[in-house]
């Protein structure tokens, strides 16, 4: 391996209620892509997680030369650009979540969707982060999806609707030709949940059955298979993202369990 290429060498770490992952990216290297999940102990905390794996994971000791890191939270907010200001961050966020505890709160300016999505995470978090890697940068997964997804819902005339399924949550998407409409996480236990929440905010929008489109994607093929086949009976309009037309090839083959959000982080070029 050559020096260049070992300095531009990048990692992406993925931050969600309940877990860790991480993923590095070797320009060149026969395999660039190396992915892990994170052996989380339930009995401590998720701070405390991190710190055991920043002292004892051998991908997080190496030299970067970029850092990102992924929080997939459902407490987030949207600004838009004209109205937002870099100084009332916190403001916009304890107005959203007033119940929230103490976190740390920050940005990603979305230039091209015209938004700003405020959001949070745990300070012991960050810290721990920041202590090991200064010069990190932190987004929020609803901004690698809003930029990614927008820029798929050009492609046709239609209004688009994308339901992404992870973890215990759904997270949908709303466009109309690049402009996003409606952005939500909710908790869902159940296929049925996941088929209210579609349902609701489609009629809400004004979505047409026949004519404006749902895509699913997720991290269980069984549950975004078994969503279509119930879907279908009330949307005329559904499909399942293939990763494959989506992604390199680096990252789908042999690494389908990378989550949908890190891929988007991986190709979006924050």
């Amino acid at each position: 391996m050559t020096e260049n290429n070992t300095n531009n060498k990048s990692l992406s770490i993925r931050v969600c209620t309940n877990g860790l992952s991480f993923c590095s990216y070797t320009p060149l290297a026969a395999t660039p892509f190396e992915y892990k999940v994170y052996d989380i102990q339930p009995t401590i905390s998720l701070a405390a997680n991190l710190r055991n794996a920043l002292l004892n994971e051998p991908m997080l000791k190496e030299d970067y030369q970029r850092v990102n890191v992924l929080i997939t939270t459902p407490h987030f907010t949207t600004v838009p650009v004209a109205f937002f200001k870099l100084n009332d961050a916190q403001q916009y966020y304890e107005a959203a979540f007033p119940k929230d505890k103490p976190l740390h709160i920050t940005y990603n300016v979305l230039r091209r969707s015209g938004i700003s999505i405020v959001f949070g995470l745990d300070k012991n978090v960050y810290q721990l982060i920041h202590d090991d890697f200064p010069r990190a940068r932190f987004y929020a997964s609803a901004s690698t999806l809003i930029e990614f997804l927008g820029e798929k819902s050009m492609i046709g005339t239609n209004k688009k609707m994308y339901c992404y399924l992870h973890e215990k949550e759904m997270t949908l998407y709303a466009f109309d030709n690049g402009k996003m409409l409606f952005v939500n996480t909710f908790p869902v236990k159940a296929i049925t949940d996941i088929q209210y929440y579609i349902l609701n905010v489609w009629q809400q929008l004004g979505f047409d059955q026949t004519e404006d489109a749902l895509a699913i994607v997720g991290d269980t093929m069984a549950k975004r298979q078994e969503l279509m086949d119930k879907i279908q009976n009330f949307i005329g309009n559904v499909s399942l993202i293939d990763r494959r037309e989506d992604f390199r090839e680096e990252i789908t083959e042999g690494d389908a369990s990378i989550p949908y959000d890190l891929q988007t982080l991986l190709v979006c070029g924050f």
